[in-house]
């Protein structure tokens, strides 16, 4: 059975606070992205994301930049340029080559996202007092904790106990 890969270097501890912190704001992305009733999946999001900060993209470009198969990409964008979240343009010089863009509404849509997830992160910073905390360790785990979410070696303990097993049947 696999189990948790260890943390080595200056600050193990750091690390699994921020990979516990990295649970807590994927899902305040999750939980914005329901509330806006998008019916928009993460990676869908992601994609938006990278054109917002990008600019516009050539397919394999993003799909690179998503660490996916250009298919994926191109699937992912599909849907979203069904949507009118995300347009093509072909290029000006070469127009075998199509260009992926945001449009207005996608844009917008990121924006609101974003806006929702800093609000519950702000939440978040003034439920814990985390202003008290001393170092970034500190400051990471107070979130944490304040978020609810298990620290990092909680999380491991609950995922090696989170499949059935046969000899336990």
């Amino acid at each position: 059975m696999p189990t948790e890969t260890p943390v080595t270097g200056p600050e193990p501890a750091l690390v699994d606070g921020l990979a516990a912190l990295s649970r807590v704001i994927v899902g305040f992305t999750a939980r914005t992205l329901v509330g806006l009733d998008t019916e928009l999946t993460l990676s869908q999001y992601r994609t938006m994301v990278l054109l917002v900060a990008r600019g516009p993209l050539r397919t394999v470009d993003l799909a690179t930049a998503l660490g996916v198969h250009p298919s994926t990409a191109t699937r992912t964008c599909n849907r979203l340029v069904r949507r009118g979240l995300v347009a093509r343009r072909q290029g000006t010089t070469d127009r075998r080559v199509a260009w992926l863009t945001l449009t207005e509404a996608g844009r917008d849509l990121v924006g609101e996202v974003v806006r929702g997830r800093t609000g519950r992160i702000r939440d978040l910073v003034r439920s814990a007092d985390a202003v008290r905390a001393a170092t970034g360790t500190d400051l990471v785990n107070t979130l944490v904790a304040a978020a609810g979410e298990p620290t990092e070696e909680q999380w491991w303990r609950s995922w090696a106990g989170s499949a059935h097993r046969e000899d336990s049947a």
